[in-house]
């Protein structure tokens, strides 16, 4: 009997013992308490004062960013820093801080453009990244430049450098710039660019607006598209997009270089196989002006179309219906390249001295933008 006893005892002694503590809320405060900034790209500070850790993010990163993201008790300085706002509508977006059980938040508006050209956003997307290209240099946090000569892959005539002389910002606009000079063995000088690692998405509406260099004859200017995955899963088995290219063989040959375009994709397993269309527009896209090219790439397609902004009824010039080719080249994150070749297998030319396109020493292909959005 007592050894009952004793073990009700017990039993009640441990349902009534007092309840968990709850921790040390702490205490954290903001100023401002809420942000307005211009459509400019800019930064702001943020004064945090708290005597706890504390932690902060941001609920769309795309446009607007904060350094450091946390902190330790006391007073810390917290870098705030937005993209420029190109479109007709003002953008809000929320800063959390997290301290203890507790959470406070900071608004951050930033105005629409007043003036100059908006942002045309596809109906039923939105932009998650794009460079305009609005600073002094190239930025790094977007693009690498590759560098190199030995034809990568096609017999190409140029040496890749990350000369200001090949690749540069200027007036809100990127410059490659292909150069007739002797450079490290190589004939002829020009800059390839890449997002890899640093800018990768998965389906989207890709576009970018460029004034393209005619190309008459030899020069190969191409925006595109590869598997992120290449380092661990080389070409073709990574899948490539090539969204504009120009300066092939044909056209030179048909005397329609300003207008004969095309797009293409290439994938592996087995070997090597690829999808191209060719077309010969019906107005030259090298007249000294900017065009756009887009691909709009979702699941179960992809297709590329011509100045789309301009002419929303534009039909695509390439289509392709995506499968499981094998290694699921186009169902996996891409990242984005720009380059301006010269010579090679593309348009068939392979002695510096055929290049007529360099005729001035040199010729630029310019970029005032390149955009991703994706749907809603």
């Amino acid at each position: 009997m007592f050894s009952i006893i004793s073990a009700a005892v017990l039993l009640c002694c441990a349902c009534s013992a007092p309840e968990d503590v709850p921790a040390a809320e702490g205490s954290l405060s903001v100023s401002p308490s809420e942000l307005v900034l211009g459509y400019e790209e800019g930064e702001a500070v943020i004064e945090v004062n708290s005597d706890c850790e504390w932690g902060a993010s941001v609920g769309d990163a795309t446009w607007c960013t904060i350094f450091p993201g946390g902190g330790i008790a006391g007073e810390t300085s917290v870098k705030v820093k937005v993209s420029k706002n190109m479109s007709a509508e003002e953008r809000t977006g929320i800063v959390t801080f997290r301290y203890g059980n507790s959470r406070k938040e900071l608004k951050i508006t930033q105005t629409p453009s007043s003036d100059g050209p908006q942002m045309f956003v596809p109906e039923g997307y939105k932009l998650i990244w794009s460079d305009e290209f609005d600073g002094k240099t190239l930025n790094a946090d977007n693009w690498t430049a590759e560098t190199g000569a030995g034809g990568w892959g096609n017999a190409e005539l140029q040496y890749y450098t990350d000369r200001t002389e090949n690749v540069d910002v200027r007036d809100g606009k990127l410059v490659i710039t292909a150069r007739r000079e002797n450079y490290k063995g190589a004939p002829v000088t020009s800059a390839r660019l890449i997002t890899l690692d640093k800018v990768k998405f998965l389906y989207g509406y890709v576009v970018a607006s460029i004034k393209l260099p005619k190309t008459a004859n030899g020069l190969w200017p191409a925006f595109w598209m590869m598997g992120n995955d290449i380092r661990t899963n080389p070409w073709p088995n990574c899948g490539e997009t090539d969204i504009l290219e120009m300066g092939h063989a044909n056209g030179i040959k048909a005397g329609t270089q300003e207008k004969f375009l095309n797009g293409a994709c290439h994938w592996g397993v087995p070997g090597h196989q690829y999808y191209a269309h060719d077309i010969t527009n019906s107005y030259s896209v090298q007249d000294g002006k900017f065009h756009t090219f887009t691909c709009i790439w979702d699941q179960d397609y992809i297709r590329m179309y011509i100045d789309l902004e301009t002419y929303p009824d534009a039909q695509p010039y390439f289509e392709m219906k995506i499968v499981d080719f094998g290694d699921n080249e186009f169902r996996k994150e891409n990242f984005i390249l720009l380059n301006l070749a010269v010579g090679g297998n593309f348009p068939g030319i392979w002695d510096i001295g055929q290049v007529t396109a360099l005729k001035d020493g040199f010729a630029e292909m310019e970029v005032d933008y390149v955009r991703v959005f994706q749907k809603k």
